[in-house]
């Protein structure tokens, strides 16, 4: 059986100013860089033989504090980064809502939907998901992966895991910075223990 751990980058610069992302960086704030840190905790007793990391300087960053000084290699991945938003990035959500009010309310409520001539569209990272998937689970028939992607990205690739139709991508639960979903393949199967979750991230905890 395979286990994949995937994981959302830790909380940037521009997810605290409302900032479209996509192919653009904010670095790790503080509080990105310690949930971070805890899930290095939380998982540092789990087998990983090897991360798979968005190219994002963000998600590269998150994966390298959770491997921290275990002999683990991560490899970067252009199919892992976030969705293009084209003339979108590192713009304010309000100044785009502003701008683009009928195609932002498309991106959200019909995905499937959604079209515009910069950036890309939800088919072309589906197609991105499914490649960056399938590719994994052939190379790894057994064992403890780690993958650390995008908001975005993430629930597109559960939305192809589950078979869920594009128009409900945002149907699913969302998944929070350095939240951490876990999934169990067995047979070219994939089962979803867990989604979504941030119990580590509990100051009590």
């Amino acid at each position: 059986m395979l286990t994949v751990y995937l994981v959302r980058h830790g909380k940037t610069e521009w997810n605290e100013q409302s900032r479209w992302q996509g192919r653009g960086n904010g670095e790790l704030t503080q509080e990105g860089i310690q949930g971070a840190l805890r899930l290095q905790s939380r998982l540092k007793d789990e087998p990983i033989q090897m991360v798979y990391s968005s190219s994002s300087k963000r998600a590269y960053h998150t994966a390298e504090l959770i491997v921290g000084d275990r002999p683990i290699p991560i490899i970067k991945d252009d199919l892992l980064r976030e969705m293009h938003f084209g003339d979108w990035e590192g713009r304010t959500k309000s100044e785009v809502m502003e701008q683009y009010g009928p195609e932002v309310q498309a991106f959200w409520d019909t995905p499937h939907l959604y079209s515009r001539k910069l950036g890309e569209q939800f088919p072309d990272v589906y197609k991105r998901a499914e490649e960056a998937w399938n590719k994994i689970v052939d190379k790894h028939v057994s064992g403890t992966i780690l993958l650390v992607s995008h908001s975005i990205f993430l629930r597109v690739l559960l939305s192809y895991i589950k078979e869920i139709p594009l128009e409900h991508v945002f149907h699913q639960q969302p998944l929070l910075n350095t939240s951490l979903s876990k999934l169990e393949v067995q047979d070219g199967e994939a089962k979803i223990v867990f989604q979504g979750d941030i119990s580590h991230l509990d100051p009590t905890s």
